[in-house]
């Protein structure tokens, strides 16, 4: 009877052992499951699968072993991913990771994923109008990134288009043209280009961005061209000369344009909203934090004197707080030291020349 039932016992070790060698290729060791992220070294051949069905893809670095980083999964159970026996790293330090430099922070809840692949794009990627572009956490590149003008963008949105889990690397061109209403939701740009995003949209229209990032913007991170409204909440933005502004001498410049800013951390943002008040713009701020690495001065809510193309030139008029255009008190603001922001530059509403 024992021999029966360990004869019993070594068959089903056996139909055990040859189920779980099946969801990995002959001579491939398991390094993780569907849904966590992986480590390999440089130009490693890894295989996702299960049940003697197998996507391959040469990576390097951490990834996400998912049907997004291969471009398909096997029915029917977990997929796991495998490399070669004897390629596999060693297993990480046990202890917790370095937490990252404020240089390269988040808002919480919104820390940048590391990229599962990087698409190098040959021409703007348009998103059609309605369109829910999800790039799964990958990193697009298109060329340029520096601040001259008339860039092509890397992501081109229709109205009522949206992208998400997008990471937009080094070559960022101009970033992501909005043309109407459209949602900017889990965007990180590693480098900003010309510009992080451009609201171009008519009036009446809303650019919404939610949960990202945006690093080493030498000018503007957010152009408002448009009109309509720019919504910024759970944001970290940090070397930058302004977080946002509306435009001081586009064509056929005028307003009035509403921004919203709530829930955002910048550091090292010189000015965090230029508006121009005589077309009317409006600026709320709200729950704005400031964690600069030194004591210069953070202008909030910076008034300007916008033109017409042609028509001579924008003119800053000072900073205002708790007024009709800048719906922001320093109570909104607060300073993580040595921050400081600058109070001083106008008292109260500063007249229009």
């Amino acid at each position: 009877m024992k021999s029966k039932h360990l004869l019993l016992a070594l068959g089903m070790t056996a139909i055990i052992g040859t189920a779980f060698a099946g969801n990995r290729p002959s001579g491939y060791t398991t390094i993780c499951n569907e849904g966590q992220t992986c480590s390999v070294a440089a130009n490693t051949n890894v295989a996702f699968g299960r049940a003697d069905h197998f996507f391959f893809r040469v990576l390097s670095g951490s990834f996400v072993c998912s049907p997004t980083t291969f471009g398909g999964r096997t029915a029917g159970g977990v997929n796991e991913c495998s490399v070669p026996t004897g390629s596999a790293p060693p297993p990480d330090d046990p202890g917790d990771p370095a937490p990252p430099s404020p240089d390269q922070g988040f808002f919480p809840g919104c820390p940048k994923p590391t990229p599962t692949a990087t698409v190098q794009l040959t021409q703007t990627q348009v998103v059609g109008a309605g369109q829910v572009f999800d790039g799964g956490n990958r990193r697009y590149n298109l060329s340029g990134g520096s601040q001259t003008e008339g860039q092509p963008a890397v992501f081109d949105v229709m109205d009522g288009g949206t992208v998400r889990n997008v990471i937009i690397g080094p070559l960022a061109a101009d970033g992501i043209h909005c043309l109407g209403n459209c949602t900017l939701d889990h965007v990180w740009w590693e480098d900003t280009g010309e510009d992080a995003a451009t609201a171009l949209g008519p009036a009446g229209t809303v650019m919404t961005v939610n949960c990202g990032a945006a690093y080493n913007g030498a000018d503007k991170t957010f152009q408002f061209n448009g009109r309509g409204e720019l919504r910024i909440s759970n944001f970290y933005v940090a070397n930058s000369g302004k977080l946002v502004r509306s435009c001081g001498d586009c064509t056929g410049n005028g307003g009035p344009r509403r921004i919203f800013v709530n829930n955002v951390i910048t550091r090292d943002v010189s000015t965090v909203v230029g508006i121009n008040t005589n077309f009317g713009d409006v600026a709320t701020i709200r729950n704005l934090t400031l964690n600069n690495s030194g004591s210069s001065k953070t202008k909030i809510c910076q008034v300007y004197k916008g033109v017409v193309k042609g028509q001579g030139s924008t003119s800053a008029l000072g900073v205002e707080f708790n007024t009709p255009n800048c719906q922001v008190t320093q109570g909104d603001v607060r300073l993580l030291a040595p921050s400081q922001m600058n109070t001083s530059a106008c008292a109260g509403s500063c007249p229009i020349p």
